[in-house]
């Protein structure tokens, strides 16, 4: 989104389209399945009886076509569509490390909604753990707005509305992402679905609803890009006026694609602690990066990010965010607690887009809480 290029009206303009990068998830999703079909009937042919060859039950028990479950599909996918959207919006407004850190949220409200929808039991632990998430968002965030204010000689208000907006942006899509799970662990537990097959469904759902509904919606809203909410023609115009463009996004698309499949099939593998020291690796290396290339790189790069007299306190609100997070997924054990006793991981509880972005699982279910103490 900091890259610029010269547009279908022969202008040069900052590549400012967000909706675009949501329908490069999506169609990076869908080129999963794709993938995985041509491996699976090119060297897996002798398991071509799978999953299609043997009904699967929904929670009545009736017997379920293999159609009407891809079209299931299409809900959590909306879900994941508006949230990587909403993400990609808040994206223009704060830095990279704000924005991966904001991320976190998502264990907030996928844990709440847990207990309202999927009717799971919350430990005190889980509650200690994510008032300590909730704390370090808040630091994060108040980090952020008074780091872009204070570097700000004029246009300080302005700014600080625009930061927060962002952080808004990315919450509300951290509710969504949260939506995502609750629907994927409702149609992966009741519907049994493999785990590929959501992330490509998923996609190609995405697709399909960024072609037939939200793109001609963007079209004919008016809006500041060439008089429309986003001009998907002047998307193309721009991809083909500049060639680094091009190979950012066919970089973005393999990208997210590898992440989407290896996410699902390593974290489900994966312990508590290794979940929750990759998420906030990951946090690190982005931030770190970003401070390389201002300091050591271009100081005046749109892909850097500047050191304020803040940033200790945005430390210190991701510190308390991991901690959080540590405390919910009983990586960090709190003395006087009690604690369910340890269960094996089952990695089909992660086999899906959304469960594999958090760093802990979501609470057990109620019967699993009362027997366990």
């Amino acid at each position: 989104f900091t890259m610029s290029s010269i547009g279908m009206d022969g202008k040069p303009e900052q590549f400012k389209k967000t909706w675009f990068g949501a329908f490069n998830m999506m169609l990076a999703m869908a080129l999963v399945m794709v993938v995985e079909r041509c491996f699976h009937m090119c060297f897996a042919s002798s398991m071509a009886a799978s999953d299609r060859s043997t009904p699967l039950l929904g929670n009545d028990g009736e017997s379920m076509s293999y159609s009407r479950k891809v079209c299931l599909v299409s809900i959590p996918a909306a879900f994941d569509l508006f949230a990587t959207a909403l993400c990609c919006v808040g994206m223009l407004y704060i830095p990279a490390s704000v924005w991966q850190m904001l991320k976190g949220a998502s264990l907030i409200f996928a844990a709440v909604m847990s207990v309202l929808f999927l009717k799971r039991q919350m430990l005190v632990h889980h509650w200690l753990g994510l008032g300590l998430c909730v704390m370090g968002i808040c630091i994060v965030g108040y980090a952020s707005v008074l780091g872009d204010s204070s570097g700000q000689s004029t246009g300080q208000e302005g700014q600080t509305l625009a930061t927060l907006f962002g952080i808004a942006c990315v919450l509300a899509g951290q509710v969504m992402q949260a939506a995502q799970v609750i629907a994927e662990e409702f149609f992966m537990k009741s519907l049994d679905l493999p785990a590929m097959h959501v992330v490509g469904y998923e996609g190609m759902w995405g697709v399909i609803q960024m072609i037939v509904i939200v793109y001609p919606i963007l079209y004919l809203l008016p809006g500041d890009d060439h008089g429309h909410q986003e001009d998907v023609f002047d998307t193309v115009a721009m991809i083909s006026n500049n060639t680094s463009l091009a190979i950012i996004i066919l970089a973005y698309l393999f990208s997210c694609g590898t992440y989407n499949a290896t996410g699902i099939a390593i974290t489900g593998a994966l312990s508590a602690v290794h979940r929750t020291m990759l998420d906030a690796s990951r946090t690190m290396l982005i931030w770190a990066f970003d401070l390389w290339v201002h300091y050591y790189i271009d100081p005046t790069s749109k892909f850097g990010e500047v050191w304020t007299p803040y940033s200790f306190l945005q430390l210190g609100g991701f510190a308390v965010l991991v901690l959080g997070q540590g405390v919910y997924g009983e990586v960090i054990k709190v003395p006087g607690l009690r604690y369910p006793p340890a269960v094996e991981v089952n990695q089909e509880e992660w086999a899906s887009p959304g469960a594999a972005m958090l760093p802990s699982s979501l609470p057990p279910s109620r019967e699993s809480a009362e027997l366990s103490l």
